[in-house]
């Protein structure tokens, strides 16, 4: 057989470090002629250098092939002399038979014979000394691979749909607008050592500072059927200081301390009761409790692939899947008393919430997990990513003086519509079709700010009229109804309360449902005024909870979008807005409700839990109903 390229597709790479993406290096295969035969032409992409902790780096990705193939030659180009050594190892995934040492030509194509038969090919060489492409010749030598077949995901009720982030000192009443509290603390607040012999000894009631309870905290959230999920945050802890030695991230015995200390917690709070007294590690001044039944999830840790952390903070796709694996059940049991599963195989874990929707990210994660683990599974129930719509856009010309003019760049809120929050999260949910089914998707983090300074990034700003407060709250129920057709499990918004006056300027600084001035209130709770948005959320919470998504309904107008939503009792409830950011408004919409007489239209408003209702009569199975960027709903009677 002729040897030709081999096309590489973004599905076919794993990227163990997850720093960027790797799929440049491949992207102009197709429009840099053909290297091997002495016709390459320079590719556009000019990699850069970075002088940061990035910089320093060795980025490591693999070429899965899905079959074997014969692999004659590799043709690399290198715009700068920078690549001044590649590592390319291929035959089994983390036990490589083979590697080979390659030493790039300067500004031109280099070509260098293999010879090999394999699946995976496996680069290595420095961020700051990346080349500008890569190209493989051979062809396919096994069978043709068969792509995986997508499942299909039923929808599940909104029964714990509604989220938000908060911490144990929101007062109740707060936390009373969601279904799901996605619940932050650090390690060090419930035991004494995290990097000691006591890192897994519990101090919870009362805490370590003595302020909170946490068995209190937990057991009136159950009682008021709101699902806590304990995010408890951690970073790479290294006694000896071994950071330059990455084998050390990837080994799940270097994470047994904090898998040991979420083994405590859900042995108390799970609702496993069966577990020996001898297992148990509380503090002097505690008492020892045992399946509680307050919790059924937890998450470890926030935001692990955060490259502003630097790299004590950041963690590698394999190395979150090292930490998640002993975790999850003590890396299959290798580890005891360590991890969710060992103490409560009810309780659920989600995976670290981590920034952005990066399906690669994910994709290595399943990929390290293939060839670690027996059961080859993702060590986790859950998907968890983050997600901000947000862009970037010119907003006049500053005036400093006149001799200095220019334009002011910001990055300011877009609604989920803009932001095409479906179409972000769609590769998410296609690869959860395809090979792990059995997971659920939580977006765990959105929302905008009410701060209108363009100093804020994120801001909903305001524009006709709406005010900020106004465009916040119809935003975050918009997106709370968009995650809720496309199959996203949960939703939590960020943050359930502002860090300071309305007027603070920052990111994230006046996200919240509720603003200062706040009150401390007994036993240390906050106690916030209520903005807009907290009544529009906890109307659609109350109308929708019982619920699951049945179907979007045509509303022949392309300024309408039509849900509906159905109980079990088969009774539908319609959520009817206009998708646009402009002011639109569609008066007197004809809404289709065949063999329904009566309905109640339900419209958001301030100061109202429950909304503003009117009951109506349906007439020959049509309801007339006037319609705007602010969702409203119809319940058939």
């Amino acid at each position: 057989m002729i040897s030709e390229k081999i096309r590489i597709t973004q599905e076919q790479l794993i990227n163990d470090k997850g720093l960027c993406d790797v799929y440049r290096y491949f992207a102009e295969n197709d429009t840099v002629g053909d290297p091997a035969a002495g016709t390459g032409t320079a590719p556009e992409y000019n990699p850069g250098r970075n002088d940061g902790w990035l910089g320093l780096e060795e980025l490591c990705f693999t070429v899965d092939l899905g079959t074997d193939y014969y692999i004659e030659k590799v043709c690399i180009y290198d715009h700068h002399q920078w690549t001044n050594r590649l590592g390319l190892r291929w035959g089994t995934p983390f036990a490589w038979e083979n590697e080979k040492v390659i030493f790039p030509k300067g500004r031109s194509w280099g070509t260098y014979t293999l010879d090999a038969t394999a699946q995976f090919l496996n680069f290595r060489f420095n961020f700051n000394a990346a080349p500008a492409q890569i190209v493989l010749y051979g062809y396919r030598v096994g069978e043709e691979p068969k792509e995986a077949e997508p499942t299909e995901i039923p929808m599940k009720k909104l029964t714990n749909f509604f989220g938000v982030n908060g911490y144990i000192n929101d007062a109740d009443d707060i936390h009373s607008v969601s279904t799901y509290v996605r619940e932050y603390h650090p390690w060090a607040a419930s035991c004494p050592d995290p990097e000691g012999d006591e890192s897994d000894v519990l101090y919870v009631s009362p805490s370590r500072n003595g302020l909170w309870d946490y068995d209190e905290f937990y057991r009136k959230r159950h009682e008021m059927g709101i699902s806590v999920v304990p995010t408890i945050e951690f970073e790479h802890y290294s006694p000896k200081g071994d950071y330059d030695d990455p084998a050390n991230f990837t080994d799940p015995g270097r994470y047994f301390k904090y898998a040991s200390m979420l083994f405590q917690y859900i042995a108390r709070y799970g609702h496993n009761k069966d577990i020996p007294d001898e297992a148990i590690r509380v503090g002097e001044n505690q008492t020892i409790k045992k399946g509680l039944g307050y919790i059924d999830a937890i998450e470890p840790s926030n935001e692990p692939n955060m490259t502003w952390g630097g790299r004590r903070k950041y963690f590698s796709p394999f190395e979150l899947a090292a930490l998640s694996s002993i975790c999850y059940d003590g890396h299959e049991g290798k580890y005891q008393y360590a991890g969710v599963k060992q103490a409560d195989p009810s309780c659920r874990m989600t995976m670290s919430g981590i920034a952005g929707t990066s399906v690669e990210y994910v994709r290595a994660m399943a990929f390290w997990a293939k060839y670690n683990r027996k059961d080859g599974k993702l060590p986790f129930d859950v998907i968890n990513v983050h997600n901000y719509c947000g862009i970037g856009e010119v907003v006049g010309v500053v005036d400093v003086n006149l001799e200095d003019r220019g334009e002011r760049r910001v990055f300011r809120g877009i609604s989920p519509e803009h932001g095409d929050i479906a179409g972000v999260l769609k590769p998410l949910l296609d690869f959860r079709a395809k090979y792990a089914p059995e997971q659920e998707i939580w977006l765990t983090e959105f929302g905008w700010d009410t701060n209108q300074s363009y100093d804020t990034a994120l801001s909903a700003h305001a524009y006709g009229e709406y005010s900020g407060r106004d465009v916040q709250a119809m935003w975050l129920v918009r997106e709370y109804l968009i995650l809720a057709s496309i199959g996203v499990e949960r939703g939590a918004m960020f943050l359930i309360r502002d860090c300071g006056p309305e007027s603070t300027v920052g990111k994230f600084a006046t996200s919240g449902l509720v603003t200062v001035p706040i009150d401390a209130g007994n036993g240390h709770t906050i106690q916030g005024n209520k903005k807009k948005s907290f009544y529009y959320v906890y109307t659609a919470k109350e109308l929708l909870t019982d619920t699951r998504f049945t179907g979007e309904v045509d509303s022949h107008n392309k300024n309408v979008c039509i849900y509906r939503f159905t109980k079990d009792d088969g009774k539908n409830v319609y959520a009817i807005w206009c998708p646009t950011s402009d002011g639109t408004k569609v008066p007197g919409l004809r809404l289709s409700l065949p063999g329904v007489t009566e309905a109640t239209v339900v419209t958001l408003a301030d100061q109202r839990l429950f909304g503003a209702r009117e009951d109506r009569t349906v007439e020959g199975g049509r309801l007339s109903v006037n319609v705007s960027e602010v969702p409203i709903f119809v319940l058939e009677k």
